[in-house]
């Protein structure tokens, strides 16, 4: 065990829901020293020899690692489409104005302070509109802000005149792959986004979401290179003959997914390789006007079709077994609203018949395993982040998911947040 620090704290008397073993451990204690698990178990205080220990009863409470939202972009409101995004050229000038800068900062830092006030403690924020996100995850870490602990891909990386172009950084070949890789690199990402595919918002025809993009030479090329410096990549990816390519070019994980077929989904677990389905993504465009969502006639076929796909593919992968599956809700695009991860756990179940500790485990572990930081984050173990939340003992969440919604007291690195 470590040296305890002088702000070391007891908490007792809890029931831990594990989603590492999948059980419930009841009369818990736990210790924390500064912002990290000393140890987890029972008879803890009987053990420590430290008269100069602050001890909190949490009163039997219901106890949970804090909840992962795997895929979400900060920079996005979560209201429909504004009208600028449908000229390319118009959003380019946007984004080099200092003014944006500033709008988007201060839209970033609510969004990750409503996340972390939900029981959303980690957020990995795939895309931004301004790699001013790296200044708010520094900020949060060094406790000058207070949010959401955030993971960032900074811009993605996108073919030139190709699905979010305009916000991404785009390339054409290999040559500017690497130069735009690295420069992420260099700006200090946690990991790198590629567009593999097209997507729903801008398309222009009808098959146009989901059509491959990038080659697997460009993407293999960025995932060497990542790889190289121990970061992940992870891609945009709708489509099955884009899966394909992901496969061939060692990406880590697929945010969205495809109709996985039974050969691509032996490639996954083979190759390890993940999928964050973001269900509440097409929940929220298939369950409301094209008024509300701000997408065109053509967006909305295209998006009935992704969302189906998607659908059978996390169906296809569940029977399977032995794919990582992780959850992300897509947050900050038009009516998904940061904080609300609690949605994408709960159609996991209800849509997919995972049970609900299978549910709470991939907004968890499995999350914290598809970023690669399971030795710190996902769940309650000694040298992880003491970041968890908790419910009281008549709101059992694995009773009633939807009490994910509103957690009865947030902590993220061992301080109480409410």
């Amino acid at each position: 065990m470590e040296p305890l620090s002088s702000n070391t704290i007891l908490f007792y008397n809890f029931n831990y829901i594990d989603p590492v073993s999948c059980s419930i451990h009841s009369d818990m204690e736990m210790l924390v020293s500064g912002e990290k698990i000393q140890s987890i178990g029972k008879n803890i205080s009987k053990a420590t020899k430290t008269t100069n220990i602050i001890k909190i009863d949490l009163e039997n409470q219901w106890v949970l690692p804090g909840l992962i939202d795997v895929h979400c972009h900060l920079s996005g409101s979560g209201k429909k489409l504004p009208k600028f995004l449908d000229s390319d050229k118009l959003v380019r000038f946007i984004q080099k104005r200092k003014f944006f800068e500033k709008i988007i900062y201060n839209t970033m830092k609510k969004n990750a302070f409503s996340a972390l006030m939900s029981g959303t403690t980690t957020v990995r924020t795939l895309g931004d509109a301004h790699l001013c996100v790296l200044k708010l995850r520094d900020k949060i870490n060094s406790g000058i802000e207070i949010g959401a602990r955030i993971f960032s891909g900074g811009k993605a990386i996108a073919l030139k005149g190709c699905h979010g172009a305009a916000l991404c950084l785009d390339i054409t070949n290999i040559e500017e792959g690497l130069e735009i890789a690295q420069f992420l690199i260099n700006q200090g990402v946690d990991c790198l986004k590629v567009m593999a595919t097209g997507g729903v918002t801008g398309a222009k025809a009808i098959d146009e979401a989901g059509r491959p993009e990038l080659s697997i030479e460009v993407m293999k090329a960025i995932c060497d290179l990542a790889h190289q410096h121990g970061l992940k990549v992870t891609a945009h990816c709708e489509g099955t003959e884009g899966a394909w390519r992901c496969v061939q070019s060692g990406i880590d994980s697929l945010e969205h997914g495809a109709d996985y077929d039974e050969g691509l989904l032996d490639k996954l677990e083979e190759l390890k390789i993940a999928i964050i389905p973001t269900l509440a993504a097409g929940f929220a465009y298939g369950g409301h006007s094209r008024k509300e969502t701000g997408l065109s006639e053509i967006e909305l076929i295209n998006e009935k079709r992704i969302s189906k796909n998607i659908e059978v593919g996390l169906k296809r992968a569940i029977s399977h077994g032995g794919i990582l599956i992780g959850a992300g809700d897509d947050a900050g695009i038009p009516l998904v609203l940061h904080g609300k991860i609690a949605q994408e756990i709960k159609m996991l179940k209800k849509e997919f018949g995972l049970t609900s500790m299978e549910s709470i485990r991939c907004a968890t572990i499995n999350n914290a395993k598809i970023m690669g930081r399971e030795d710190k984050l996902g769940s309650l173990d000694p040298g992880k982040y003491a970041d968890f939340i908790t419910f009281n003992p008549e709101r059992n969440p694995l009773e009633k998911l939807e009490f994910l919604f509103n957690p009865d007291s947030v902590y993220k690195a061992g301080k109480y947040i409410r």
